[in-house]
């Protein structure tokens, strides 16, 4: 009688294949398990590609930045500016001003600063006669914190203080 072509194991391997088997069942059983290992990938919460996912803080945290609200722009109407005009606030919102705004909005605020050129929509004239001139304080306030167009928001960059300051040096513009 002949045998099937299939020769049993002989010398070395004969005493590895129960280890060799045995390895073999357990990676087959600790596979699936390998998937909850690299989840992120599939269940990452960015909205488009290449986007920052979205991290909610942990429940009961304390925001590093403070727990200021950004207001709608009908209670932003009605804010009057907290910050009363005197010779240093001044100074001070004229350098926030000279730091911030110069670059888009110019010397004057006629919304000719060095890289007004290059930007689409162009900024804004922010001059007492103009039409942004014409916005209440916590109007002003609301764009400079939240942004507005083509223009970003400073709320990470400014504190409260100083936008408002910002506000009441906007105010001496002509």
């Amino acid at each position: 009688m002949r045998r099937s072509g299939v020769t049993p194991p002989s010398g070395i391997l004969r005493p590895v294949l129960p280890a060799l088997a045995a390895l073999l069942f357990f990676a087959a059983a600790l596979l699936p398990g390998c998937e909850k290992i690299d989840r992120d990938m599939w269940d990452n919460p960015a909205f488009k590609a290449q986007e920052e996912p979205v991290r909610l803080p942990p429940q009961g945290s304390v925001p590093t930045k403070g727990t200021e609200r950004i207001l709608s722009p009908g209670e932003a109407r009605t804010l009057r500016n907290p910050v009363k005009p005197s010779e240093w606030t001044l100074a001070q919102g004229k350098e926030l001003y000279g730091i911030f705004c110069i670059p888009c909005h110019g010397e004057t605020g006629a919304g000719n600063g060095a890289v007004a050129g290059k930007m689409v929509p162009t900024p804004a004239d922010i001059r007492t006669g103009s039409h942004a001139g014409t916005h209440s304080d916590g109007e002003l306030f609301l764009v400079l914190t939240k942004g507005s167009g083509g223009m970003p928001a400073f709320r990470a960059d400014l504190s409260p203080e100083e936008r408002w300051k910002i506000v009441s040096y906007l105010r001496t513009l002509k």
